[in-house]
């Protein structure tokens, strides 16, 4: 006699919460208009484009670095090229595989197979997440002039500009910001004593976000508009906490719909401009985690990853 299964919940949340996300997103693409946005995004020049092509290598080079010197601790020494290939495979687990938490599943097993212990590792995984975190959480009192400014002279009836993006956002984020807190400080004890390996990786996830802000900018302005590197800082952390909402597979359509609302209602960019940097910035991470499709299936099926070559 068979069991029927149980329905898994949280799957399937995320599952009707990406559909609603793209579903929305399609319809507020319809408001701002197809032909618009496609003007808009083709605006942007080739050495723009050169440009961020460029600040996106080094945004992932520094994510790899993070994770790198937090590997650093006592006798925890693994080389530069396995936990680069590690982050690659990572990223492109949490682009392309049906979990938030996908990437780290992957260079978990990946650390242990190259006999780092297993306590260790996942404690380096959560102490990168945090300090990612907490990068974000440095620059997030930057969007708050532009939430208050929105607030006080909220227009009555902005079809673009849905209820979600004004206190019940600021009130998710503000959540967020408080579980990052708790979690900084119960996770963190390990490398308290190795406070400056814990320096240098805050570094380096502050010269990723700092590209990433080049990133936007630099799409910003060939769209032909201007925000202040701060605001699109701001913003940008206020996007991040919301994508952490377990609604969304890899917060595919969540991303996007919060990019294109916030850069709008805060930062004052048409919606069609929103929009087009939503898309390219969605297409930018698949495309910059695409070398790590050399060495996942290796690392899940068991394979040493310090002998995988992509060349071979």
């Amino acid at each position: 006699m068979n069991t029927p299964k149980k329905t898994s919940w949280p799957i399937t949340i995320r599952w009707v919460g990406t559909v609603l996300s793209l579903a929305l997103l399609v319809w507020l693409l319809s408001k701002a208009g197809l032909r618009e946005t496609w003007q808009v995004a083709r605006q942007l020049s080739a050495w723009r484009l050169l440009a961020v092509v460029g600040l996106v290598f080094v945004s992932r080079v520094a994510t790899f670095l993070r994770w790198n010197t937090l590997l650093s601790v006592e006798n925890a020494r693994v080389g530069w090229r396995e936990s680069l290939k590690l982050t690659f495979a990572g990223l492109f687990s949490s682009n392309f595989l049906p979990t938030t938490i996908g990437g780290d599943v992957v260079r978990l097993a990946g650390a242990i197979r190259l006999n780092l212990d297993a306590s260790l590792a996942a404690a380096s995984l959560v102490a990168d997440r945090l300090v990612g975190m907490t990068g974000m959480v440095l620059v997030l009192p930057f969007a708050i002039p532009g939430a208050l400014t929105y607030l006080r002279d909220r227009p009555a009836g902005n079809g673009l500009a849905p209820a979600w993006t004004s206190a019940s956002v600021i009130g998710v984020a503000w959540q967020k910001l408080k579980d990052a807190f708790v979690k900084v400080f119960s996770n963190f004890r390990f490398w308290i004593k190795h406070p400056l390996i814990l320096l240098q990786a805050l570094g380096f996830t502050l010269v990723h976000q700092l590209a990433l802000y080049l990133i936007i900018r630099l799409l910003i302005e060939g769209m032909g508009y201007h925000l202040p590197l701060t605001q699109i800082a701001g913003i940008w952390s206020l996007t991040y906490f919301i994508s952490l909402i377990p609604i969304s597979i890899n917060g595919l359509g969540l991303q996007e719909l919060t990019i294109t609302n916030l850069y709008s209602v805060l930062g004052g960019l048409p919606t069609s401009a929103t929009i087009s940097l939503a898309v390219i910035l969605r297409a930018l991470f698949l495309i910059a985690s695409l070398p790590g499709a050399f060495f996942v299936p290796a690392i899940l099926a068991g394979r040493d990853v310090s002998k995988l070559n992509p060349e071979a």
